[in-house]
């Protein structure tokens, strides 16, 4: 079976023709059944062409899989921040709490986290900008400091205890304006080591 490279092929067309060529690129590849090793630093690129992704940190291999199983299931922090959008709070666990990094807000804690995370009594937790949403009472407060309106979605900028994250909702969905406090509620939150 014949074996392809194509390392950053796309790189300096504009972004309508960019995604025109990225499905004549996997049309070519199922016609032919050849395999093409991708080389790119375009995450959405390779999650769109892939049926598998290897993803490097400084030549050292942290994840091969899928792409669904690189986004949701990352192996570790690296992965995590460099496949997909992501937000990272630094919080402090006391038994099978954890609170935010220098504050009072609880995050939760659906089960305990492993031992390798709770080293030291600080962890990060991390978590997509999709998967936060606004809520009128309780959840985790925060103050919405930016807010960007970027066609079908809006962008969200949100101090929570002195540390920002982003937010993305559609743009149908009413959210808080500039300045207004919130309530946040994480889903599907992953927690890694401080010094990860």
């Amino acid at each position: 079976m014949a074996i392809y490279t194509l390392n950053e092929p796309l790189s300096s067309l504009d972004p309508h023709l960019r995604e025109e060529m990225r499905f004549e690129i996997k049309d070519l590849q199922r016609t032919f059944g050849f395999s093409i090793l991708y080389v790119t630093h375009d995450q959405f690129l390779a999650m769109a062409l892939s049926d598998r992704i290897l993803v490097m940190n400084l030549g050292v291999v942290q994840q091969v899989d899928t792409p669904l199983n690189v986004h949701q299931k990352p192996a570790n922090r690296f992965v995590f921040g460099f496949i997909g959008l992501s937000n990272f709070l630094e919080v402090n666990l006391q038994g099978d709490e954890a609170r935010l990094k220098g504050g009072s807000d609880r995050l939760p804690l659906s089960t305990p986290p492993p031992a390798e995370v709770t080293a030291g009594g600080r962890a990060v937790f991390a978590s997509r900008p999709s998967e936060i949403d606004f809520v009128a009472e309780g959840g985790v407060r925060g103050v919405v400091k930016r807010c960007a309106y970027l066609g079908e979605i809006i962008d969200y900028r949100v101090d929570v205890g002195g540390q920002e994250i982003r937010i993305r909702k559609g743009r149908r969905t009413s959210g808080p304006r500039e300045g207004e406090p919130c309530g946040l509620v994480f889903f599907k939150p992953h927690r890694y080591g401080a010094e990860e």
